[in-house]
């Protein structure tokens, strides 16, 4: 038996590895056959075994059946009873649906209860019913051939600090109502010119006039234009030098009817309650002045304000005469006190009554000579009076130039205080000057406000009346820095009649169109959006592989700049904390603005305090804020300075000069990179930078050296409070805007007063 066993174990240790590969050859031709001659993949159905080609097949089959079925069960089916509406149909009595409510049968069904109790009248002949009912289903009228032109376009870019809204803003919760934090905006603004006066002529001509086919079928109500839409559209300049498709853009984001101005073009498209809904929202003036003429952010830079094109290039203007003016009456001053502190040695040494002493402007005069002269100011002597102030008025005793004392003498630069208690009360000049002049005719940028307010639509304004065109404009916040656009902007009213199929044959392609359309104005000119963050490579240290690199960032009004010293393979620019400097000290609370607005900082007495509006909490009142400083409000916690780049290396570079000067020209150029792939470059050294960049870099650091000075605070009414002035959005110019706004607190055309 052992002797077997032992024959059996060589025999397979001599043939194990045939063995194995029989084994594996059965396994094999079983996956063969079960996988690849024999499906897996087979579906139960029915109970059987079905592959995925059969299948279909015999699911097939099953629903052809069933459809053979079902199409001669309907030809032989006898057909039930018809089904009886409970709406339309008779209902007995007895029916469970009415049991124990209605004792008596419903001949008509349950619309025989609305019908008239006098309904068995109807075989009598009917009463006549009025001319315009009958023939409302049957006018026909014209539509106007062209809404008209949009003339005198013009567009304008301002980058500023302003009170930007922390939460969207809704008609009951607008600008005026949520909190807001000062930020930087960029927005472009877009106007045009509209002749009202001949649109409202035209629809009443169509509607209820001459071109109406019928008397009777003329309709006042149908005359009235409502306005429905301002549509901006924009293009960008692509890389390629081309010019981009035309593009809508969205309202911006302080816009409280944000919705409601979304533009529905087709009837069908509108929202519940149709056309009649629509035209009554916006019949309402509240909502066509915020249409046409839609309020501007508030401007916290204290040296900027947001006017429409058309008056901003007057502001800029007024601005810089005003600074003139300024810089003019401060030598004036300067000049008057050293001759009065001339006139004080020279009569200290003197010390005797008569003598010569020095008069404003550095003359002498005796003190017997003068009639009220005073010993204080050096003998400001005779009937020529002192020459201190404009006009002849001394400092101590002018209350038109309060906190002008000797004392108060400002450094060569500082500006002139130009809003006191007196101006305030006049704001639009005083008995000295015409309106554009302050205090004893001082030049301000009251007269700027003023012409503004002039165009401003308010309750009482007759668009059906202006001899001037209507200006409106529309506004573009969303644009991306560094980009180039060009605009166009056209106007929309309403078509009375859409939905309705009261149009001639030859305007009966407009039968649902929702918006009648003026022609576009002209394209303005292209507008180039600076960008908000630069950089420039300033020095580069060859030794330690390392760049200086200065970046500048704009930020909360000003331009703010940082040099950072670049090893390669790091970024360019990181975020830090302001730089605090030395300056000079600040001006006194309700001290100069350029904009002479007297509410423009925190701190200016009686002007509106911090409220819950403020990012610096509620609860401050009148003043700059936590710490008292006006550092504290223009100068930002953290500055971003990160540019997304990384220095790559600095390298030797060499070219040609510009001529005549044809000479090879060294120098070291800074390789960089945004994302590992592109490599970009940029000359090392002022003297070296393209004559862009360089101009870029005199601008930045121009404005860098600026002075911050304090935020206006954030006021009720924005820009049309300030041209009308207490009156708001409600500021009638035929009652010379001087009355209080509680007068005006009553419905306007559509719907109550807006604050």
């Amino acid at each position: 038996m052992q002797d077997l066993i032992k024959k059996i174990g060589r025999f397979i240790e001599n043939h194990v590895e045939k063995i194995v590969l029989v084994l594996v050859g059965a396994v094999c031709a079983a996956l063969f056959f079960r996988s690849v001659i024999f499906s897996p993949n087979a579906v139960i159905v029915d109970k059987k075994s079905f592959s995925p080609a059969s299948v279909d097949r015999y699911i097939r089959t099953q629903a052809d059946e069933l459809e053979r079925r079902l199409n001669s069960t309907t030809a032989t089916t006898t057909a039930g009873p018809a089904y009886k509406s409970v709406r339309t149909g008779r209902i007995d009595p007895n029916d469970p649906i009415i049991a124990d409510i209605i004792t008596h049968p419903l001949p008509q069904g349950f619309e025989g209860l609305f019908n008239s109790p006098l309904a068995f009248l109807q075989d009598k002949p009917a009463a006549t019913r009025p001319s315009s009912a009958v023939a409302a289903g049957s006018r026909k009228y014209k539509l106007p051939p062209r809404i008209g032109e949009v003339t005198d376009a013009a567009v304008t870019f301002l980058r500023a600090a302003a009170w930007v809204p922390l939460e969207r803003l809704t008609p009951e919760k607008g600008y005026d109502k949520v909190q807001t934090e000062p930020n930087d905006i960029d927005i472009v603004t877009v106007e045009g010119k509209f002749d009202t006066k001949e649109l409202f002529r035209q629809f009443r001509a169509y509607f209820a006039g001459e071109e109406v086919q019928r008397a009777e079928w003329r309709d006042p109500c149908l005359a009235d234009p409502v306005f429905a839409s301002v549509q901006l559209q924009r293009r960008q300049l692509r890389e390629d030098g081309t010019w981009g498709d035309w593009q809508e853009v969205p309202r911006s984001r302080i816009e409280p009817y944000g919705q409601l101005f979304r533009v529905v073009e087709r009837v069908e498209d509108l929202p519940p309650g149709g056309m009649q809904v629509r035209l009554m929202n916006f019949k309402r003036r509240d909502v066509a002045m915020d249409l046409l003429q839609p309020q501007a952010y508030q401007i916290a830079s204290s040296e900027e304000d947001w006017f429409p094109p058309s008056f901003y290039d007057k502001f800029k203007l007024q601005q810089r005469k005003v600074e003139a003016d300024e810089k003019q009456q401060e030598r004036e001053k300067n000049r008057d006190q050293q001759g009065r502190d001339d006139g004080r040695i020279r009569q200290g040494q003197t010390g005797q009554t008569g003598s010569r002493t020095t008069s404003p402007g550095g003359r002498y005069r005796s003190n017997t000579q003068g009639m009220g002269g005073s010993q204080a100011y050096g003998g400001a002597g005779g009937l020529r009076g002192d020459r201190s102030t404009r006009g002849g008025r001394t400092p101590q005793n002018d209350a038109y130039n309060m906190g002008y004392g000797d004392d108060q003498t400002r450094k060569r630069g500082a500006k002139t205080n130009r809003r006191n208690t007196d101006e305030m009360m006049m704001p639009y000049g005083d008995m000295y000057g015409p309106p554009g002049s302050g205090q004893g005719g001082k030049l301000t940028t009251d007269q700027v406000y003023y012409e503004f307010g002039q165009v401003l639509i308010n309750y009482r304004t007759n668009l059906a009346k202006l001899e001037k065109p209507m200006l409106f404009w529309a506004f573009d916040d969303s644009m991306t820095p560094g980009a180039s656009y060009q605009y166009r902007i056209r106007l929309g009213v309403f078509n009375p009649v859409a939905g309705t199929n009261q149009l001639v044959e030859q305007d009966i392609d407009k039968k649902n169109q929702v918006v009648l359309w003026s022609e576009f104005s002209q394209v303005t000119n292209p507008v180039q959006i600076p960008k908000k963050l630069y950089f420039f490579a300033k020095d580069a240290q060859e030794a330690k592989k390392s760049a200086t690199v200065e970046v500048a960032r704009y930020c909360l009004g000003y331009w703010r700049t940082e040099d950072f010293d670049v090893k390669l393979g790091e970024s360019i620019g990181k975020e830090m904390e302001p730089k605090v400097e030395k300056k000079r000290v600040p001006p006194m609370p309700g001290g100069p603005r350029i904009t002479g607005d007297p509410a423009y900082a925190y701190n200016m007495p009686g002007g509106p305090g911090m409220g819950p509006g403020s990012p610096y909490g509620p609860g401050y009142g009148p003043g700059y804020g936590p710490g008292g400083s006006p550092d504290n409000i223009t100068r930002p916690e953290i500055i971003d300075y990160r540019t997304g780049k990384v220095l790559v290396d600095v390298v030797a570079a060499a070219d040609w000069g510009s001529p005549p000067n044809l000479k090879p020209r060294p120098y070291q150029d800074m390789l960089y990179t945004d994302n590992g792939v592109n490599i970009e470059h940029m000359p090392v050294g002022t003297t070296n930078w393209p004559k862009d960049l360089a101009e870029t870099y005199q601008v930045v650091k121009a404005e860098s050296r600026r002075e911050p000075q304090p935020f206006r605070s954030f006021k009720k009414g924005g820009i049309r409070n300030r041209a009308m002035p207490g009156m708001g959005d409600g500021y009638y110019p035929d009652m010379g805007g001087g009355y209080d706004q509680t007068m005006y607190m009553m419905d306007g055309p559509g719907g109550a007063y807006r604050r």
